[in-house]
């Protein structure tokens, strides 16, 4: 039997426990707002989340933590997920070797490398990211300034930044995404990404799991579990659900990718380096020995590599590229999992507005990186936003 009005009324009801939901409701309780949060899943964190497969930590993606987002330290919450810090410098692919480009705060020599780039066209990326971006291009086409540092570097390390070709990503945002990598700090919670979200939905004081919401009717909320009322309902899901609980009439376009994991016996790395391939011989975007990163990623003995690749890949394939990258046979590599995320970020097209209309009537709102920046920071930034309009 279905039950209606399940549960008291809230002032604000939240659809959604991602990183937008729970920053809203972390701002809205803190301005003494009572809020409740329905989640169709089993957990908070929406695409920030971890699964525990046979002691193997496998991240639903592949994703860093930026410790210096703005919204992370206005939350003061990086002290509660045990943050290690990644390396800032990656490895480039190219032939039959791996050549390290980094912050030459922390790798001077790195810049002398000529097969990753000339003095005149690292000089150049500098005074890219110094400068103001022009409008109406693509950042790709703005870096093509840099010459072979964008060819065989940035293409495509920004590949697995923006999940698409950085031909289809907007200049401002692109230079801002670059901007926050020369002065941020990525890195990884030690038990995974998910203990962002763990964190900050143990601030939270009421998390509904499981329940998935049909439909919105005014003030009211049709769900799986019953229906809900509210002065105030925030839609805080991913872009499609978003659009189709809405209403709306546009879908903003969506980029995707697999993440794989394989443990090998032998670390085939041992310095937690990026390494991305300068001559795309493969359908790899990215691979890492995040082991490497935080040991607890694998049992003792064992190393465990998240590769990122694009949709169509095949797990023959990642095998025979993942040797090419690593230098080593991977026959024997244990598979691990695979997560297929065919909508992992909207995608910052050209032209496109940085940030969308939140408030969408007098009682319905919506949030998320769709409305803002695909980034963590963009979604908490917007929970942050849609609970100011409410609030106000």
């Amino acid at each position: 039997m279905r039950l209606e009005h399940v549960g008291s009324n809230s002032e604000v009801l939240i659809v959604g426990a991602g990183l937008a939901g729970l920053n809203a409701a972390i701002q809205l309780e803190a301005a003494g707002t009572d809020v409740r949060i329905i989640e169709g899943s089993d957990r908070a964190g929406g695409r920030v989340a971890t699964d525990v497969i046979d002691g193997f930590i496998c991240d639903r993606g592949f994703q860093l933590i930026n410790s210096q987002y703005p919204a992370l330290k206005e939350l003061d919450v990086i002290k509660e997920i045990d943050f290690i810090a990644a390396p800032r410098v990656i490895e480039v692919a190219l032939g039959d070797r791996r050549h390290p480009i980094g912050d030459p705060r922390q790798a001077p020599l790195t810049a002398l490398n000529r097969a990753t780039g000339t003095i005149i066209e690292k000089l150049a990326l500098l005074k890219f990211i110094a400068s103001t971006p022009k409008p109406g291009q693509s950042i790709g086409q703005a870096l093509r300034v840099t010459g072979s540092v964008y060819e065989r570097v940035l293409h495509p390390f920004l590949q697995g930044v923006f999940l698409t070709d950085p031909d289809n990503v907007d200049t401002s945002y692109g230079h801002s995404i670059i901007k926050s990598f020369v002065s941020g700090q990525p890195g990884v919670p030690r038990k995974g990404v998910g203990q962002l979200a763990s964190a900050l939905a143990a601030r939270v004081s009421s998390i509904q799991y499981n329940t998935r919401v049909d439909r919105i009717e005014g003030t009211e909320v049709h769900t799986s579990n019953g229906s809900y009322s509210a002065n105030k309902i925030l839609i805080a899901t991913d872009a499609t659900t978003a659009t189709q609980l809405l209403g709306l009439s546009e879908v903003p376009r969506m980029a995707g990718c697999i993440t794989w994991y394989h443990a090998a016996a032998v670390n085939p790395s041992g310095n937690g380096r990026l390494v991305v391939d300068a001559e795309r011989r493969g359908p790899i975007i990215n691979t890492v020995v995040i082991s490497d990163v935080s040991n607890d990623y694998a049992p003792y003995g064992q190393h465990l590599v998240s590769t990122t690749t694009d949709l169509n890949a095949t797990e023959s394939d990642v095998r025979r590229h993942l040797s090419v990258l690593w230098h080593t046979s991977t026959h024997d590599w244990q598979f691990i999992a695979k997560y297929e995320i065919p909508a992992a970020l909207p995608i910052q097209s050209v032209g496109r507005t940085l940030s969308q209309s939140m408030k969408i009537s007098d009682h319905l709102y919506v949030a998320g990186d769709h409305r803002t920046v695909p980034s963590q920071q963009g979604a908490l930034f917007s929970g942050r936003l849609a609970a100011q309009l409410i609030l106000d």
